[in-house]
């Protein structure tokens, strides 16, 4: 098959050595060696708003390839920083929404968004949790995406891709300042509101610890200096695994 894969540095590949090169090409490696052909075109820090710009552009600049399908790794919905803030205070198209709503509702805006894609571009697309977490694969489904693995770390770290309450957001954010500025950041919506916003970030603070808990899967495999907190290549063997599992590849 002809395989494009999108997202941020989770679909990158194993970082290691003095200069920070890759030292293992993750997903793409496994593929390439099962006898795909594979073109990565995730870049590090990316947010999920400009990986579906990333899945247009690209794959129309590549038309003369004929895609079978598009892997795309799902990241922190906050780094679309300005829409999560707008979704809470509101503006002249919208009325604020409450924080428990605000990830849910981005989160299936950016589900569309890569459908109205691919129904131009017609090149299927198959969502991974890597840096964050999807929603539930019905919700995604409902979008008409496909989840092949809704959770990376997850199914790492537990053995099942599957996750009763996914982790989608702040996964890479300091929680001691969002803490102190709680109450200036979330509209006065009431206590539950801010203890929930808080909840978000308690939760990404504790995938980012599970990630260091486990080295064997989250850490460079040579030592280099990149911290324990992105898949090294045991990561991307146990999802392309996964993968070839579930009849994807």
């Amino acid at each position: 098959m002809n395989i494009a894969i999108f997202g941020d540095s989770f679909a990158n590949g194993e970082v290691g050595g003095a200069e920070g090169h890759l030292c293992h090409y993750g997903l793409a490696q496994y593929l390439k060696d099962d006898g795909h052909f594979v073109i990565n075109f995730s870049r590090q820090g990316n947010t999920n708003s400009v990986a579906v710009e990333d899945y247009s552009f690209h794959i129309r600049q590549n038309g003369y390839i004929k895609w079978d399908m598009a892997i795309v790794f799902q990241t922190e919905v906050f780094r679309d920083g300005n829409d999560w803030v707008t979704y809470i205070v509101g503006d002249y198209k919208q009325e604020p929404i409450s924080v428990r709503d605000v990830e849910t509702t981005q989160l299936k805006e950016f589900y569309c968004n890569l459908k109205e894609s691919q129904d131009i571009f017609k090149t299927p697309i198959y969502l991974v949790g890597g840096t964050a977490d999807t929603l539930s694969p019905e919700v995604v489904e409902e979008c008409g995406l496909k989840c092949a693995c809704q959770s990376l770390v997850n199914l790492c770290v537990n053995g099942d891709h599957l996750i009763e309450e996914p982790v989608t957001d702040f996964v890479f954010v300091g929680l001691e300042d969002w803490q102190n500025n709680a109450g200036s950041i979330v509209p006065d919506n009431g206590i539950d509101d801010k203890e929930y916003f808080l909840k978000l970030f308690e939760m990404g603070e504790n995938r980012y610890k599970l990630m260091v808990e486990y080295p064997e899967y989250f850490a460079p495999n040579d030592g280099g200096r990149h911290a324990s907190d992105h898949p090294n290549r045991y990561a991307y063997k146990k999802l392309f695994n996964h993968l070839k599992s579930e009849g994807i590849v």
